[in-house]
């Protein structure tokens, strides 16, 4: 008669590890089976979620330091397009100086010729 002393304490480990991997492998596939969500329900969490999307935008919209940012870069805009302006407009001025001073020598010169 043999008796197994030290392979019986390993084999009884070997047996509640596998034991342990059953129970933990059911309850996943008992867990994914009752908690099947559809697209349907995502679709009803979206929805329920749009009135506190929405108030958050609203909030952030209306919100002052948000305004005031907005207002102080309209401002800088405006004040770019004003120094464009009166720049394009100081060129277009000298511009039109000079081809106005070639046209009159031209006009004098040709007034000479004849």
């Amino acid at each position: 008669m043999a008796v197994y002393t030290h392979g019986s304490g390993f084999g009884r480990f070997v047996l509640i590890v596998i034991l342990l991997l059953i129970v933990a492998v059911a309850g996943v596939w008992y867990y994914n089976r009752t908690h099947v969500i559809t697209a349907g329900d995502h679709v009803g969490k979206a929805v329920d979620a749009i009135p506190a999307v929405v108030g958050k935008a609203a909030g952030e919209a209306t919100d002052k330091d948000n305004l005031d940012k907005v207002g102080d870069a309209i401002k800088d805009t405006g004040q770019a397009a004003s120094s464009a302006l009166s720049k394009t407009g100081k060129a277009a001025a000298s511009a039109v100086s000079e081809t106005s001073a070639d046209v009159k020598n031209a006009s004098d010169t040709h007034k000479a010729d004849h």
